[in-house]
């Protein structure tokens, strides 16, 4: 049966229970939504509860989970979902035998943050008796977070009403998020879809049915599947519905997907199905996909473009290049740029006219960020690392940032041994000359080439610990990056020093606590303070949650006040899920001489929430992203500090290279 195309009708109504606002009611000064209100810090105890886990003093931290005070103890357990120490499972464990529902949540949300198998006991002891739906809901996500298998099928087989569903949803999605999945899981995410839950439940069972549900059980299911997508009205929940339709039919897919991307459906429904399609639709799909990709629309441009690079052949060449010449997004044109560079091999001179116009391109943008994008093009043709190379002393960074990237991409592409022996003709040893490019970035002092060349140089595949004889460069780039801002060079160059001595790979560090939270500043902030984005595309209305990550709101409004943020370019997009920016580099290897810390909430990554980058727990800086959807795999391990009031339009528009213009903070 043809799946019906639903038309902008609105969203079906739910009742919105977003169980992680509720954690918090029992903590009356967190409650008001008011921008003038007072935070809850005023409270000498709650900042040391709140500094002590900033400092990751976790020994310190405990006392406060047998104070007098429930709203004390509770804001110990909150904080000990960020600390997350697994020694201390046992000490969390009894406040689940609280009188107080809040504190029971607390529990289970820090025990569920360990990720540890030890919690699990505790945690379905605490199932069987509480009977406050809430706080079930919470234990269920915990359990997603520390279970086996056989709890999953456990988890799966409770009959529970529309509260706890929610949380049933997040603990079987949790299961799948670390690799543990069922038919059994699968068939439950469907039953919450079809009986009803929270709108955050819905989304995740659809998610979960999208993403990692294996397609034989899609297959066998598919009809069923196909009538939840003909009823559902939520943009959110039908895009990952789409892609399991996708993942059923397989080869029959293509006319659902084409009725969809012809239709005015929403464009993240239409992402989905590009990322979902494969080469079995490749034949049909080719000419509406190569249409998407020279159209307006920024994000179905790069989605369309990035499929057409997955899936475009020798046989499309011809349509490939007209493509190329019409394409109106710099992004998907150096998409298709690149993919014809792969393509057009075996045509003798054909290779060489298309690199020629990739420097073409180059030569006459003035906008960096395509130049890097361009560089990329060249990545199957390792014969022009000359010309790449030249492009690492580009002064700006994220030109040299992708210089490097293409050298690492160059060394390891299947066309390398044709270009060693072209250049080989000429005297040329091109595994010689990666390796000096690799060897100059480790002492060049820059967190990016660093990081890349240190990464490039235990690929085992290339060989290069047969040439390298002296890791004295290595020891003496080491140390250099003994500064925060510098940790992701230093762990890639532990583990390349491992390698190249035969030793098990280091473990990776975290940078020093050094950036204490500013108390007197926390104090000031407004409970719900309002910051305004002022885009090269719009404003966005953004509310900060002080109450729940004051070191993260307060480091980032100390750099908003030092004008930090303004006239920074958007460094990533990934349509249909993140924009990126705050990289004072402008190529996402930047930041601030300072690291904070993680400050993880039960609160969803729902879309519009704003939320920091990191390479790793304890390494913010100063990058954030904007979520474009729902993105569950980023709860309770990713800062989720804010969510847009107003202006997700201009979100969903802003591509790479765009301007954050200013960012003000609105008194």
């Amino acid at each position: 049966m043809k799946i019906q195309i639903k038309r902008n009708s609105g969203s079906k109504i739910r009742s919105l229970l977003i169980s992680s606002i509720a954690i918090f009611s029992f903590f009356a000064v967190q409650s008001s939504f008011s921008q003038n209100s007072i935070n809850k810090f005023s409270d000498p105890v709650i900042r040391e509860i709140h500094d002590l886990a900033d400092r990751r003093d976790s020994l310190a931290l405990l006392p406060f989970l047998r104070d007098s005070n429930p709203n004390y103890r509770g804001e110990a357990l909150m904080c000990f979902g960020s600390v997350q120490s697994i020694g201390l499972i046992d000490s969390i464990a009894p406040a689940l035998n609280s009188d107080f529902n809040g504190i029971r949540i607390a529990a289970a949300f820090a025990l569920g943050q360990t990720f540890h198998t030890k919690a699990v006991p505790y945690i379905l002891s605490a199932i069987e008796r509480d009977t406050v739906k809430l706080v079930k809901g919470m234990l269920f996500d915990a359990l997603g977070k520390c279970g086996e298998e056989s709890h999953l099928q456990w988890l799966a087989a409770q009959n529970v009403d529309f509260q706890e569903s929610e949380g049933q949803a997040q603990g079987i999605l949790r299961f799948a998020l670390r690799g543990i999945i069922m038919p059994e899981g699968n068939s439950r995410m469907v039953e919450i879809i079809k009986k009803g839950s929270s709108t955050v439940g819905v989304i995740f069972a659809s998610y979960h049915l999208g993403r990692y549900t294996d397609t034989l059980w899609l297959s066998n299911n598919v009809v069923e599947l196909e009538e939840l997508y003909r009823n559902e009205r939520d943009p959110l929940v039908s895009s990952n519905l789409i892609m399991a339709i996708i993942k059923a039919r397989q080869n029959e897919a293509w006319p659902y997907a084409e009725d969809i991307l012809q239709s005015d459906a929403d464009y993240r429904e239409k992402v989905n199905i590009l990322k979902t399609l494969g080469q079995s639709n490749w034949d049909k799909a080719r000419k509406l996909i190569y249409k998407l990709a020279i159209g307006q629309d920024p994000n179905l441009a790069v989605a369309a473009a990035e499929a057409i690079e997955r899936n475009a052949g020798k046989e499309d060449l011809r349509k490939h290049l007209k493509a190329i010449s019409k394409v109106k997004n710099w992004r998907a044109r150096a998409l298709l740029l690149g993919r014809a560079m792969e393509i057009s091999i075996d045509k003798k001179n054909l290779p060489g006219k298309i690199g020629r116009r990739i420097l073409a391109y180059y030569t006459d943008s003035e906008n960096n960020a395509e130049k890097a994008w361009l560089l990329k093009c060249l990545v199957s043709s390792p014969e022009k690392y000359g010309f790449v190379e030249q492009q690492l002393n580009n002064r700006d960074k994220i030109v040299s940032t992708y210089a490097m990237e293409t050298l690492t991409l160059m060394a390891k592409h299947e066309n390398c041994n044709q270009a060693k022996e072209k250049l080989a003709a000429e005297g040329i040893d091109l595994n010689k000359e990666f390796l000096r490019i690799f060897r100059s970035g480790i002492s060049s002092g820059d967190i990016a080439i660093i990081s890349m060349a240190a990464s490039i140089l235990r690929d085992p595949q290339l060989a290069y610990i047969e040439l390298i004889t002296d890791v004295g460069f290595l020891e003496r780039a080491l140390e250099q990056t003994q500064t925060p801002d510098l940790i992701e060079a230093k762990n890639e160059l532990l583990a390349t020093l491992a390698y190249l001595s035969g030793k098990k790979e280091a473990g990776k560090t975290t940078p020093v606590y050094n950036h204490p939270i500013d108390w007197e500043r926390v104090m000031r902030i407004p409970s719900k303070q309002l910051l305004g984005f002022n885009t090269s595309k719009g404003e966005i209305l953004v509310q900060l949650n002080v109450n729940w990550c004051p070191g993260t709101v307060s480091a980032f409004l100390e750099l908003v006040e030092e004008g930090f943020y303004d006239n920074k370019t958007i460094h990533r997009v990934v349509p249909n899920f993140v924009v990126q920016d705050g990289c004072p580099r402008g190529d996402g290897w930047g930041g601030p001489p300072f690291s904070i810390r993680s400050e993880f909430t039960p609160a969803p990554f729902l879309p519009g929430v704003l939320g920091m980058a990191s390479s790793g727990k304890d390494t913010e800086g100063s990058q954030w992203f904007l979520t474009h959807t729902a993105t569950p795999h980023l709860d309770g391990k990713y800062t989720n500090f804010g969510f847009v009031v107003s202006g997700m339009e201009v979100v969903h528009q802003l591509e790479v290279g765009d301007v954050i213009e200013r960012v003000v903070v609105i008194k």
